[in-house]
């Protein structure tokens, strides 16, 4: 096994990827986080596969943040006309995250 921090593995990655290819175990690091190189080839999201049923049932059962006020007023905003809400709805409040937001209708 060989371990690297990110800066030594910079200059050798095209090394440290063929002697990954060659099963030997590479792992980078940046101080706190660590990787492993291992061979494999990316999921084709065009062809089913095991694999990527997999990858999408972890992706169903992963751990999920919620997002904050802030990221969703972002989110609608960049989806919706300017100050209107998913369905032409403005805010009467800004919604907090103890209690749904009142809405009004402006049709």
């Amino acid at each position: 096994m060989k371990t690297l921090t990110v800066q030594e593995a910079q200059a050798q990655l095209g090394q440290l990827i063929a002697e990954a290819n060659e099963g030997n175990v590479i792992v980078l690091t940046d101080g706190r986080q660590k990787v492993t190189l291992q061979p494999g080839a990316a999921l084709n999201l065009e062809e089913d596969s095991p694999e990527l049923e997999t990858e999408l049932l972890q992706a169903i059962d992963g751990p999920y943040t919620p997002y904050s006020t802030e990221e969703m007023r972002n989110i609608v905003g960049r989806i919706s006309p300017k100050g209107t809400g998913c369905w032409g709805v403005r805010w009467s409040s800004p919604p907090s995250s103890q209690s749904a937001a009142r809405v009004e209708d402006n049709r």
